[in-house]
């Protein structure tokens, strides 16, 4: 596997010496935050890109890849992100694998428990196939390019792990393909999980009318349920845990207002599910 240049111009880096910080006060925390601050440009040289490729940022700090082949493309792209934020892919794909309790301890098994229910354990070949003919190569280069930069910063001589890494206690794992399929980013697309199992649980021990009349719908609409739908044993306590099974979280959302349970709900989802 070649060893090709990656020319970075206003790319940050975000890295850190490979020793855990000893970080007394706050004057060392910033020192250690100045230190790991974005490396403007250079060249980085890492394992398994075919040619050379261009990474540019513009004012805005978005990047733009320029490269010969696809696969050095999206292998860059890999690189790229993992400088970005390396951090917080770890525990996006640690959510989707429900991993997170090994690294965050018991208030995450809830979640762990939910998310292991929702992996996909069908053939792999027809899920990337369903994307495209190309996704599996796609995201073979990309997570290859996440592995590389990974190893660069592991490797005798590199300069370690990001900062976070180091003060978290843990190291990242191998990406594989598989772990861009992630089903637990559609968590944040959930928040009004909550209100429509209120409504069912309403409907089942108050009856429409009171229902109607307890939730105060503004506009004005009648609960309607579908003809011979049985909705005995439905309550928000089932979904509990798409709020990451915090249970503070979990207290804010169901002593919250009618009106602002909806955005609390948005709003915790989006903070711990929206990596």
């Amino acid at each position: 596997m070649k060893s090709v240049g990656l020319l970075i111009l206003l790319v940050p880096l975000c890295v850190f010496a490979q020793s855990a910080p000893k970080l007394a006060t706050k004057t060392d925390l910033a020192s250690a935050a100045h230190k790991a601050l974005a490396v403007v440009s250079g060249e980085l040289h890492v394992k398994g890109l075919d040619h050379s490729v261009n990474v540019l940022r513009d004012r805005w700090g978005v990047a733009h890849i320029y490269a010969e082949n696809q696969h050095d493309l999206f292998f860059a792209q890999g690189v790229v992100a993992a400088q970005d934020r390396l951090f917080q892919m770890e525990l996006w794909k640690r959510a989707g694998q429900g991993r997170l309790a090994e690294i965050l301890g018991p208030s995450a098994l809830g979640r762990d428990v939910n998310a292991r229910a929702l992996r996909y354990r069908g053939e792999m070949k027809d899920e990337y196939e369903s994307y495209s003919p190309d996704t599996l190569p796609i995201l073979t280069a990309f997570t290859d390019g996440i592995n590389s930069y990974i190893a660069s910063l592991t490797a005798a001589g590199g300069v370690g792990l990001p900062i976070e890494f180091q003060l978290a206690g843990f190291s990242p794992d191998a990406w594989h393909p598989e772990d861009c399929l992630n089903r637990m980013a559609a968590f944040s697309m959930t928040g009004n999980a909550f209100s429509e199992l209120e409504h069912a649980q309403a409907l089942t021990e108050l009856g429409r009318e009171k229902a109607g009349k307890l939730f105060d719908f503004d506009p004005a609409v009648a609960l309607v349920p579908a003809s011979g739908l049985d909705l005995a044993g439905l309550s928000p306590g089932w979904v509990k845990d798409l709020v990451g099974s915090d249970r503070r979280c979990w207290r804010m959302i169901h002593t919250a207002s009618s009106a602002c349970r909806r955005c609390a709900t948005w709003f915790i989802s989006s903070l711990r599910d929206g990596m």
